[in-house]
């Protein structure tokens, strides 16, 4: 009777015991296996999230939204894997599952690659931010969901009662390894020398092999899956090239030279990326870069500092206007550059020398002045880097101009209120005693600030001097008109390093300029 109590009271351990997977040390191969798994699946996560962003580019742009946008819902997918990925560990017996899923993953990025041009396309047509988390919703959500799975399933499959918790560090942390790798792989080795589709195409072959090499120990069919990523080759190219006479995929932009009419223009990421334009004839474009050619009519023109060259357009105006004039420009990205030498006719010498540097930091380390200062800094779209229209900024700008210097600025705002515009007045305030606006149509504003006093009656007269070269004359007579000294709201936001909302006065700017035009093509 004592031994039926003791019975009931010890027990044997339970069945599912025995069947965990977990119960039993793992042979050599397959801890090898399992950790070679969680290592490259976190390689293979960070590859798509930062391929994503130059992928998402030439459809929505760069800006915080959509960086922000992006991220969330990579994490949203990662701690759906994660918990899925626990779950079922939780109840398999074997690793296949996981193979399983990750082979899905595999599988479901070729589908991907083979619809992701129209998909971009379509979406782009959205509101707001919209665009960018449907789009990272269907193109990287199911398979990081599935990459995901792999750290949990392979800590319980490791797992012992006493080094739950060692076994759980070491798969984290070589899945952060290999985070690591991708990250650095990507942004220095991938994205210059393969492009986007190209690593695409690579992301999703290494998830395809680790699907299959890990289920064929179960299934041994499994290696004809091997035979799949050859099929990427043919899978359609993004459509970037499409009409374009260049194009090339930089660490910094998607780069395009494409032929519109007479017209030649490089655009930067989205089309809405216009740099610069070149006109058959060679002189003005009829864009806002030809008031650029204002400059040498307002201020002294020996030394002329451009930040942010582009292909060169506000370059070749000034000249229209002071063809002796010496220019220092400064431009982030050497596509760009090699794209104004290749289609725009740029060319280095005693009259331009090129600089490949970012605006600011190369500011910071220069002691030379220049009588006027050139200022069209983008993300290679509609949104200015913050960091670039701040109080600080300005100050580093006034500081490498001679007393009588100029700041030439483009400003896009096609806002109502003018909010980003009245902003971008209200700081230049703050060091130049003398800011003046000429306002173009479709939204672009040239701004001049002046580093010394001078009447509005004063600039109008120098635009409208007789010896004004001929062939910008009419562009003068126009500005002279034009030209007006606006008073911003007394509650303007001021840009500073510390708070400077410019992409959100951004975003609700072009936000109302999109509703307009709907509500116009409605009314029609």
């Amino acid at each position: 009777m004592a031994k039926r109590v003791r019975a009931r009271q010890d027990p044997q351990p339970p069945v599912a015991v025995a069947e965990a997977p977990t119960s039993a040390a793992p042979g050599r191969g397959s801890l090898a296996l399992w950790l070679a798994t969680a290592t490259i699946t976190g390689a293979v996560i960070m590859v798509l999230e930062l391929v994503a962003f130059r992928l998402y580019a030439p459809a929505f742009g760069y800006s915080v939204y959509v960086w922000g946008s992006m991220i969330g819902v990579v994490m949203i997918a990662l701690a759906a894997g994660y918990a899925l990925g626990g779950r079922l560990a939780d109840r398999s017996k074997t690793d296949a599952p996981l193979y399983v899923a990750i082979l899905a993953g595999g599988v479901y990025q070729g589908v991907i690659l083979c619809v992701v041009g129209p998909l971009l396309a379509r979406l782009a047509q959205a509101e707001g931010i919209d665009g960018s988390l449907v789009a990272t919703l269907i193109i990287f959500g199911p398979p990081m969901t599935a990459l995901a799975m792999t750290s949990p399933f392979v800590t319980r499959f490791l797992a012992r009662a006493k080094t739950v918790g060692a076994t759980a560090g070491a798969v984290y942390a070589l899945a952060t390894i290999g985070s690591i790798a991708g990250v650095f792989a990507t942004t220095f080795l991938l994205v210059p020398t393969l492009g986007t589709r190209a690593i695409l195409m690579l992301a999703c072959g290494t998830t395809v092999v680790v699907g299959v090499v890990g289920l064929a120990r179960h299934r041994p069919a499994a290696w004809l899956g091997l035979l799949a990523p050859a099929g990427l080759a043919w899978t359609p190219p993004l459509g970037w090239s499409e009409g374009a006479l260049w194009v090339k995929e930089s660490p910094y932009n998607l780069v395009r030279v494409l032929q519109h009419g007479r017209e030649l223009r490089l655009v930067l990421n989205d089309e809405t990326g216009v740099q610069s334009v070149r006109e058959d004839s060679g002189g003005l474009t009829g864009h806002y870069f030809d008031d650029f050619a204002l400059g040498p009519l307002l201020a002294p023109s020996k030394r002329i500092l451009v930040l942010g060259m582009g292909a060169g357009s506000s370059i070749r105006a000034s000249w229209l206007s002071a063809p002796e004039a010496v220019v220092d420009a400064v431009e982030i990205d050497p596509a760009v550059v090699e794209a104004g030498r290749r289609y725009f006719g740029l060319e280095t010498g005693d009259r331009l020398r090129i600089q490949i540097a970012d605006a600011r930091p190369w500011l910071a380390k220069q002691r030379a002045t220049y009588d006027i200062a050139h200022v069209d800094l983008f993300h290679g779209g509609l949104y200015q880097p913050f960091y670039l229209v701040t109080e600080e900024f300005f100050r580093q700008v006034a500081d490498h101009l001679e007393p009588d210097g100029l700041l030439i600025m483009n400003v896009w705002d096609a806002g109502s209120d003018l909010a980003l515009l009245s902003a971008t007045v209200a700081t230049l305030r703050r060091v130049f005693p003398t800011v003046v606006v000429d306002s173009l149509p479709g939204g672009s504003h040239e701004v001049f600030a002046f580093k010394s006093s001078r009447s509005l009656d004063d600039l109008r007269a120098a635009l409208r001097r007789p010896d004004v070269p001929a062939s910008i004359r009419p562009l003068a007579r126009r500005a002279a008109m034009n030209l007006t000294e606006p008073a911003p709201p007394a509650d303007t936001p001021i840009f500073t390093d510390d708070f400077a909302p410019v992409e959100d006065l951004t975003r609700r700017m072009i936000a109302e300029a999109r509703a307009r035009a709907v509500g116009s093509r409605r009314s029609r």
